[in-house]
């Protein structure tokens, strides 16, 4: 701790010696569950002692439980201590963060860059965060990013693919590497611009820098970023590393930005498409969009598909699939393909509240393998009306009502064991 704290303080002093801005920030934040009931058993399937499933075996009592004030369970554990610095050519930034497995405080993020004219460069260790066209102001306002609105980002949508964070223009996945980047900005008018950007990507993390016997297998990407002002901005990229065994993987795509409708001031419609060994294993199309109607309120919208390519070449057949991350804590599935969507409303009563609502559905649309069985687990569905309260804007606190529901329309013998959940959570935000 002693010696992090030591290099921190170090390149704050020595960037500091050139620089003009400075800032140190704080983010703490908190989730209490206050009341929480889960149902395992509506119009629910049990078993007997050789796993065969009895069909509308009806209400399972057994399947119920309920938890009042867990301190920590509603999207927590995100605190975090930053400090930037920025000059006329170099910057530096760090965000410090808790390991809650190990209880070390770790780089979370680090980065040191310059800037000279239309030439930029970066290097440093960092997550999915250098990700563009995502809405995350419903879900940075309502501090729930990940729980009921932006639950999947860019890219894939199964755990564990290649394919997720797709643009991420430093990562592959959702893991945290090593990385440098340049790109340079040509200047075509004061209205058309494009960025050309090209990075090299290390998948060696903290966690296995002294792991004996370990390999890297580097990558790389490329970005290429037109710009005209008042109609349009968009990214294309490929991504390309070698896996463990020693294949080539690429993550192809696009995204883009329409800024010819005034209402849509934020969001991206694209897709990308996932290939290993020179055979397409993937593909998916986002759309999400974020509309300012007056002064007072905005609709977000958020609508994911992702399908695996079942075929010889891809060694899938009909009924595997991969794991699909659950909607707002409901049991997970397999899948190879599934449709995500969402819908939020934020309306600004006041300077010190706003009342918040989101709707979200996950479907899936084939017979994946479940527990030995080919069964579609149908579709979860949750509804989250809630309330903002702001103290001088830097403190808020977010509360509400969740009602989650899983397996709707699915088939009788689908791996369904989590069908209902209410849920009162409440997030305390400092942020600094």
């Amino acid at each position: 701790m002693k010696k992090i704290i030591s290099a921190l303080a170090l390149g704050a002093m020595a960037i500091g010696l050139a620089t003009a801005d400075m800032s140190i920030g704080i983010n703490y934040r908190n989730g209490i569950e206050a009341f929480k009931y889960v149902n395992t058993g509506v119009n629910g399937r049990s078993t007997d002692d050789y796993g065969n499933t009895f069909i509308d075996s009806g209400y399972d009592k057994n399947g119920t439980t309920y938890n009042l004030f867990n301190l920590t369970g509603w999207n927590a554990g995100k605190d975090s201590v930053s400090l930037k610095a920025s000059g006329n050519v170099l910057n530096f930034s760090a965000t410090l963060q808790p390991s809650i497995s190990n209880n070390n405080i770790v780089f979370h993020i680090m980065r040191v860059g310059a800037e000279v004219g239309n030439f930029y460069f970066n290097t440093g260790w960092t997550g999915d965060g250098l990700m563009n066209y995502r809405v995350k102001r419903i879900a940075d306002n309502g501090n729930e990013e990940g729980k009921v609105c932006e639950t999947y980002k860019l890219g894939s949508i199964f755990t564990g693919s290649e394919g997720l964070c797709a643009n991420n223009q430093v990562s592959f996945n959702s893991g945290r590497n090593l990385f440098a980047y340049a790109g340079y900005s040509f200047i075509f008018s004061d209205k058309a611009n494009m960025t050309v950007q090209a990075a090299y990507i290390s998948d060696r993390n903290i966690d296995s820098i002294s792991v004996p016997g370990w390999k890297n297998y580097p990558g790389w990407s490329l970005f290429i970023q037109p710009k005209i002002k008042k109609v349009f901005d968009a990214e294309f990229f490929i991504k390309g590393h070698m896996d463990a065994n020693e294949k080539q993987t690429l993550v192809i795509g696009g995204y883009g930005r329409p800024l010819v409708i005034p209402t849509v001031v934020d969001g991206g419609i694209g897709g990308s498409v996932v290939i290993k060994d020179g055979n397409l294993m993937e593909y998916n199309f986002d759309v999400r969009l974020l509309f300012e109607l007056g002064d007072r309120l905005e609709l977000t919208t958020m609508t994911k598909f992702a399908k695996l390519v079942s075929n010889k070449d891809t060694g899938y057949t009909p009924t595997d699939g991969a794991a699909v991350g659950a909607l707002a804590g409901l049991t997970g599935f397999k899948s190879s393909q599934a449709l995500w969507s969402m819908l939020g409303a934020r309306y600004k009563l006041s300077k010190s509240i706003t009342l918040i609502g989101t709707v979200g559905g996950l479907k899936d649309f084939d017979k994946g393998f479940q527990s030995g069985r080919e069964s579609s687990d149908g579709l979860q569905l949750y509804v989250h009306p809630h309330a903002q309260f702001y103290t001088n804007g830097k403190i808020s606190v977010v509360a509400g009502v969740l009602a989650a529901f899983g397996g709707i329309g699915a088939d009788s013998d689908a791996n369904k064991d989590v069908d209902m959940i209410i849920n009162v959570p409440v997030l305390i935000r400092v942020k600094l």
